[in-house]
């Protein structure tokens, strides 16, 4: 087999790889597509039967009206005009059908059928996750990673499992593909390193974006305790100040200012404040931040003064984050130790005993030449 054989049969697997994997969103497009022809024959039926009916009435009130014009030739000119013309548009209204505007309901039923769609595709998503492929593509501890990373609900994890079984499933083909004219065995092996490498950097990749988040979730939290600590010196409560901490400085806070965002519009839902924090403290699972949840919840259920609290609690973390920045500081010595005999002690031995080897070396030049 030749070179150009061996890549029209990869790139023909590859087709119908992408082929199968975009058989079921056909499948899902043409039911959505049913979908919205089916309400949008049901809506024109209604808007038909609406208007029927608004005709029926509009006739039948002319009719009861006629009786009436006597009374009304005793009106004033300006009242009778408006009458006139109120009658007048309520029968060209029973006349066109009193059915909405067209814009109003091509509005009413896109919004319909958005909603249809998403509830089609948050049903796929679902199926998809629940089966064994897609339990072994996203499982629990993948799920938590998507979370801490700050991606939620059901569509992040179908898109994150379909990504990491397609992208080592196209570096296994191309693998394949580079190594089949050594020998088969040796494409076996590239394509299951491919595929076994591709698998594990999504979620080696993962795991760092999480580790890098719960870092700035660290960082953040001395600035959160003191912006509560202002908003509490003024007299605002905690739903008060959480509020007014996302709204107006959410963008300080890169990492807490969206969860924060999300825990209270959990509270708005109806969850209690204690939920909604505890959530953000089992999801990021830091201790001071652990700390300052139950300080806030403690003081949500049994109300108090929070910023003397919030004050000792403050300093406590700044001693206890100039602590782990000196522990730092002191492994990066001992590091730097070895840094500085690699680099800086030739440069050292060079510049200091140089000028005496050069000596010693002209000197035994010279008895050389003269002996």
């Amino acid at each position: 087999m030749d070179v150009f054989t061996l890549i029209s049969i990869s790139l023909l697997v590859g087709a119908v790889a992408m082929i199968l994997l975009a058989w079921p969103l056909m499948q899902q497009w043409r039911q959505r597509r049913a979908a919205a022809r089916t309400i949008d024959e049901a809506l024109v039926r209604q808007a038909t039967q609406r208007a029927a009916g608004a005709a029926a009435q509009a006739g039948a009130t002319q009719a009861g009206a006629a009786p009436a014009t006597q009374p009304a030739q005793q009106m004033s000119p300006r009242a009778a005009a408006v009458a006139a013309a109120t009658a007048a548009a309520t029968a060209t209204a029973a006349t066109q059908g009193a059915s909405p505007a067209p814009g109003v309901a091509d509005t009413r039923r896109g919004s319909i059928g958005a909603q249809l769609g998403g509830r089609f595709s948050e049903r796929f998503n679902q199926h998809w996750l629940e089966s064994r492929l897609g339990k072994a593509a996203v499982s629990a501890e993948e799920q938590q990673l998507l979370e801490q990373c700050g991606f939620y609900g059901v569509r992040p994890r179908a898109v994150f499992g379909a990504l990491r079984l397609l992208i080592p499933g196209i570096l296994a083909a191309l693998a394949f593909a580079w190594k089949l004219d050594v020998s088969l065995a040796s494409a076996l092996a590239w394509a299951f390193a491919a595929f076994a490498g591709g698998f594990l950097l999504a979620k080696t990749l993962l795991r760092r974006r999480a580790a890098q988040r719960l870092r700035s979730v660290a960082d953040e939290l001395p600035i959160l305790i003191d912006m509560l600590r202002l908003l509490q010196g003024v007299g605002l409560s905690i739903d008060q100040s959480l509020q007014i901490i996302v709204t107006e400085f959410g963008s300080m806070l890169q990492v807490l200012g969206p969860e924060l965002q999300r825990s209270n519009q959990q509270f708005a839902s109806g969850r209690s404040r204690e939920q909604t924090l505890l959530r953000i403290g089992k999801l990021f699972d830091d201790e001071d931040l652990k700390g300052l949840i139950t300080l806030l919840t403690q003081v949500d259920r049994h109300g108090g003064a929070v910023q003397e609290p919030l004050r000792q609690f403050g300093e406590r973390l700044q001693i206890a984050r100039k602590a782990r920045m000196k522990d730092k500081i002191g492994r990066l010595t001992v590091k730097m130790t070895g840094v500085m005999v690699v680099s800086l002690l030739p440069v050292l031995l060079i510049l200091t005993a140089g000028p005496g080897f050069l000596g010693v070396m002209r000197m035994l030049a010279q008895m050389n030449g003269g002996s």
